[in-house]
């Protein structure tokens, strides 16, 4: 693999476009130079009878020496949770390649997924031939993986179209139905610029024949790389980005208690660096969001809590409402992010909105709002770090405050010594002393999910999760994406103090009916040279579901699996791959968090399974838990 280079943007890009003699290259080639030169090094999916003959070109000399790796899945819906993992992590493009209706179908919740939650995506997927939808002898064919007419199907032929119509502007930014090979090399280019623009998934439907053909090659030649930075570039709005500069540092200097939000949003347009610099700059308060978790470096001094609305820890609240002046940077407004619509501010304050489509400015006395539409975020961020004069602050902040300590402010219940079970509560107390600085977590959407809010994070960690979609089951092959970046570009989410010689640990907290959705994604991480710590939080079904409605009903319920065999008969014959273990005990639990944490070696995968009780679920569930109740009605 060729030397990584880490941007300024935090974008690994390691391709390096030799010229080629010839003017013309085969489609299939095209399209995997286009994806390595955007920076994407892995590419998930499943074989299909349409896409194979693209799937061949993964294996030309040109490609394979460059790296390009194919990361073949156990389905379609773990390669799009894989590609959204590899992604989250890379900063890149996560990119899948699946087949005709029967491939593309089942990955689309996991391309839902990524929509709803900006995650940058390429799908690729290998149609039927450009004669058989444009051909008249053709057209009128019922093919395989094509739905047939509703009316008459016998006479009038399927519509070719119709899953690029489903997806088309609802869970794809960008889409691509190509019909003229003249013009498919710059749908591709349009396609991969779109997804770093909007931060969204994006589709290109490819004739099987079209791989073969010839295209030119000037595109690869003029534009060598596609990046993010070239995709939101705004060089012809400086004087607005400046004017609009101008107007927040105005406000801050005019702010006694400023405070800064850390939303998803900066994750996704590559602005953790520059924020994080911001405030190690400006010592100004700072909070997170639920889906903003571990944007902000929660060991800063001035790091103050997550806030989300009614639905967040009292103290972060009383902090929150101390400050006049809100900067909410990479803001995302859903219910979960924003505890069910329960954001409130203090009295007058000022509000600044900072989105990678506008920048709003309101007053919450006058109601007065100021409105730039067509600025990205990030521009403003940049000026603001460079322009910012720390002199002219006039801040006077409440200096009986001290930054958020979860140990001190959370009220957990008194833990019996002498207990023999782990509770989630004991997990909410113990698991954060298990990371490490620079590690990675990846955590499943469940019970455990929502004690995480409050963790206090070590520096640097990154931690993935599905906070807002909340798809069960996408952890587990969303982790084994990570680990595929991890491998493709180690690191590369680390910009501070970690040694070098820290190898930072990958970490899985899932849930035993979560996993049941996706385990076949198990084997991939023995078959890929993973090494990741699973922890397995098994409590006999889906916990989360029964904290909403029906507790005891057999529909909450799974089948009890022997979790430590499962490796066994994923791949793991002779079980030198895995290390697997099932903990029932407090102390035995955190015998096993101290060895893995300062353990040197990992190499391995480690499987903790670790039992809970059915009915047992975090304290900071229980708000978003009545937030969503529907109950039955009395008769």
């Amino acid at each position: 693999m060729a030397p990584v280079t880490l941007h300024t943007d935090s974008v690994p890009y390691s391709f390096q476009y030799k010229s080629i003699a010839k003017d013309q290259i085969r489609f299939g080639e095209y399209i995997f130079q286009r994806i390595l030169s955007c920076g994407t090094k892995s590419v998930f999916g499943v074989p299909g009878d349409f896409n194979l003959p693209l799937l061949e070109y993964l294996y030309d000399d040109s490609i394979i020496n460059q790296g390009l790796r194919w990361i073949g899945t156990c389905n379609e819906l773990n390669a799009a949770y894989a590609a959204d993992g590899y992604s989250r992590y890379s900063q890149g493009i996560g990119c899948l390649i699946t087949t005709y209706g029967v491939g593309e179908l089942s990955a689309m919740n996991g391309i839902a997924g990524a929509f709803a939650e900006n995650v940058k995506l390429l799908h690729i997927v290998g149609v039927a031939r450009s004669i058989d939808s444009q051909h008249d002898d053709f057209k009128q064919r019922n093919l395989h993986h094509l739905v047939p007419q509703l009316n008459d199907s016998n006479f009038s032929g399927p519509n070719h179209k119709i899953y690029y119509e489903m997806v088309k502007d609802r869970i794809s930014c960008s889409t691509e139905y190509l019909e003229n090979i003249d013009t498919a090399c710059d749908q591709v280019d349009k396609v991969i610029m779109d997804i770093y623009r909007y931060s969204k998934p994006g589709y290109i439907f490819v004739p099987c024949d079209f791989v073969n053909m010839m295209v030119d090659t000037k595109n690869l030649l003029q534009r060598p790389k596609i990046t993010f930075q070239d995709c939101i570039l705004q060089d012809d709005k400086l004087n607005q980005i400046d004017q609009i500069t101008n107007l927040i540092l105005d406000q801050i200097y005019s702010s006694k208690s400023p405070a800064i939000i850390g939303d998803v949003l900066t994750d996704r347009y590559h602005g953790n660096k520059l924020l994080n610099e911001f405030i190690t700059l400006t010592k100004i308060w700072n909070f997170t969001t639920f889906n903003g978790k571990s944007i902000i470096n929660e060991q800063n001094p001035y790091y103050m809590g997550l806030y989300n609305g009614n639905e967040g820890a009292e103290t972060v609240i009383d902090r929150f409402l101390k400050c006049d002046l809100i900067i909410n940077v990479g803001i995302d407004i859903n219910e979960i992010n924003h505890g069910h619509y329960t954001f409130s501010y203090r009295q007058n304050a000022k509000l600044i909105e900072m989105h990678p489509t506008y920048i709003r400015l309101y007053d919450t006395g006058s109601h007065e709002e100021t409105l730039f539409k067509g600025i990205n975020f990030i521009h403003v961020l940049k000026r603001m770090l460079i322009k910012i004069d720390i002199k002219r602050f006039d801040f006077d902040y409440d200096p009986s405050v001290t930054k958020f300590d979860p140990t001190i402010e959370l009220k957990f219940p008194s833990a019996d010594p002498d207990s023999n079970k782990i509770t989630q509560n004991f997990l909410a107390q113990n698991v954060p002393d298990y990371l490490n600085d620079g590690d990675v977590l990846v955590v499943e959407t469940g019970a455990f999910q929502f004690a995480t809010r409050d963790f206090l994070l070590p520096d640097q960690l990154k931690y993935i999760t599905q906070g807002f979609y909340l798809s069960i089951g996408t952890a587990l092959p969303a982790a084994l994406g990570v680990g595929i970046a991890m491998q493709d570009y180690p690191r590369c989410h680390l910009y501070g103090k970690i040694p070098e010689t820290y190898n930072p640990r990958l970490i899985l907290m899932e849930g035993d009916g979560a996993a049941q959705m996706t385990v076949q994604e198990l084997s991939s991480f023995i078959r890929y040279n993973i090494p990741i710590e699973i922890i397995l939080l098994n409590n006999d079904g889906y916990t989360i579901e029964r904290a909403i409605l029906g507790p005891t009903r057999s529909y909450n319920d799974i089948m009890a699996w022997n979790w430590t065999k499962i490796f066994e008969a994923l791949g793991d014959f002779d079980n030198k791959a895995t290390v697997n273990t099932t903990i029932k005990s407090p102390s035995k639990l955190l015998n096993k968090f101290k060895q893995l944490k300062n353990e040197t070696e990992r190499n391995k995968i480690e499987f903790i399974e670790v039992i809970l009780g059915v009915l047992d679920y975090p304290e900071q569930l229980k708000s978003m838990v009545e937030a969503a109740k529907v109950k039955k009605p009395k008769a």
